[in-house]
């Protein structure tokens, strides 16, 4: 189904809290962060042979939140408890402390030419500003993409460090808080939208060049990454949590139908999940069963509607999502972003209308949700001053962390 691009104004506010909060720019189903940044994520190459111990069985975790990393588009690129914090624990108006979030999906769509960015992109057929990136990221790109979640004290490690303090008053957790790592969508060519271009610019695996033009060979890529974020990821040394599985960042099955189920079953054979998050209606939602699929969760996408189309089928769409995924064991997203926030949007009653229907309907008492939140909306209600963000940070995490759900797993 053909997506929609909805853009919105960037624009940039600075809050009583002291704070600025970057705008997002809607991308299909989407945002994308459009501030700066000048810290450039690490470029070493190298490639070491690390321990990688075999999962005995598949993850299950309940309330996934998405957290962007990587291109030089974001601000702050390289970011530690400070922002962490907000994700790991809920405080709530008594000043009773709760675990929020179990797991946390790390990814990232492109690398713009701004700032120093290497100009990328990792999935077909985004753009940054309007414009078109009209490069295909290379193996090259994939390695420091994989190196960069691992930098000390951001990212994981951030995670893993709020985990730690939060340990101090809260004990132990139920488990280790679940870490999910973004793949690469293998483009076909190196100039996503000329067919002409060549396929074999990405890189070379146990010395023969790729062509992405042979579907086994985009798979080859596809596992040379998982085990790249295996290899870094086990060199760490993190305490509190664990590399439960991987992220198909692809949003529909148009350009990679025919090469999904393989990676499926090479990350199932290492008792990894596997996990995918199409937009609504997207090419091969329903079909995510036989891709291979651990767990797929569903975009609503009416967060993104303009208010009249809103008016006149919000309502509507959602019930369609919600009784659509229930019926084939999906999950569902949440997805607002820092339009929820008093004096920059007016989306806040739309953030409630999703928490509103996915109770009304049986989604929040049985469904595995993700969380999209733009950058960083939900610390931003956090942090803010203003008493309707307050209100409405409570009533979401108090929302997240009484799910049924969550007392099964």
């Amino acid at each position: 189904m053909k997506k929609t691009l909805i853009l919105l104004t960037s624009l940039l506010l600075v809050f009583s809290c002291g704070e600025k909060y970057p705008k997002d720019i809607p991308q299909w189903g989407r945002h994308e962060n459009t501030d700066t940044t000048t810290v450039d994520p690490p470029a070493d190459t190298t490639q070491t042979t690390a321990d990688k111990p075999e999962r005995t069985e598949i993850a299950d975790y309940t309330d996934m939140v998405l957290l962007y990393g990587y291109g030089h588009h974001r601000s702050p690129i390289v970011w530690g408890t400070d922002y962490t914090d907000a994700y790991v624990v809920y405080k709530d108006k008594e000043g009773y402390a709760h675990w929020l979030f179990d797991s946390f999906l790390f990814l990232e769509f492109m690398d713009p030419a701004t700032n120093g960015g290497a100009g990328v992109t990792f999935i077909t057929g985004y753009s940054y500003n309007e414009e078109r990136i009209n490069k295909s990221a290379t193996q090259e790109d994939w390695d420091k993409l994989a190196k960069y979640y691992f930098v000390r004290n951001t990212a994981v490690h951030a995670i893993d460090q709020s985990v730690e303090k939060a340990k101090a008053i809260l004990g132990e957790p139920p488990h280790k808080r679940q870490i999910i790592v973004g793949i690469p969508e293998p483009i076909t060519h190196a100039n996503p939208y000329d067919n002409n271009s060549s396929t074999t610019y990405w890189g070379k695996v146990d010395g023969r060049t790729l062509d992405f033009n042979l579907p086994n060979d985009r798979v080859t890529a596809v596992k040379w990454y998982i085990d790249r974020v295996r290899e870094e990821f086990y060199k760490q040394d993190y305490t509190n949590v664990e590399l439960a599985g991987f992220y198909w960042v692809a949003e529909k099955s148009t350009h990679t139908s025919a090469i999904i189920s393989d990676v499926g079953s090479y990350l199932k054979g290492m008792n990894y999940s596997f996990n995918w998050i199409p937009y609504f209606e997207a090419e091969g939602w329903n079909k995510w069963r036989d891709y291979g699929f651990t767990y797929a969760f569903m975009q609503p996408n009416t967060a993104w509607l303009s208010d009249s189309d809103y008016a006149v089928r919000g309502q509507t769409q959602m019930v369609k999502a919600i009784n659509d995924v229930i019926a084939q064991n999906m999950g569902l997203e949440v997805e607002f972003d820092g339009n929820v926030i008093q004096g920059w949007g007016t989306r806040a009653g739309r953030l409630r209308d999703y928490m509103n229907a996915f109770k009304d309907y049986g989604a929040w008492e049985k469904s595995r949700l993700a969380y999209y939140q733009g950058s960083w909306a939900v610390k931003w209600l956090r942090d803010s001053s203003n008493a309707l963000d307050k209100e409405l940070y409570h009533e979401f995490c108090n929302w997240v962390i009484t799910r049924p759900i969550r007392d099964s797993h």
